[in-house]
């Protein structure tokens, strides 16, 4: 009895948290700098691009926001 409502309690968490749908930006640099000295980067999970001044790297997640 105990088991059986352990596995619905686990699966109901699952289903609430989704793991599966919050996947975080894996940024790439691309190796193309821009006119303007900036370096561009693109996201491999969610497909967002993002320019940014040479030296710094993204650190928040775009996903979403497109």
């Amino acid at each position: 009895m105990f088991l059986i409502l352990g596995l619905l309690i686990v699966l109901a968490v699952l289903l609430i948290l989704r793991p599966w749908e919050r996947r975080e930006c894996r940024w790439r640099q691309d190796a193309r700098k821009l006119a303007d000295g900036r370096v561009l980067f693109t996201c491999m999970a969610c497909g967002a691009e993002l320019a940014l001044p040479k030296g710094r790297t993204p650190d928040t997640c775009l996903a979403g926001e497109q």
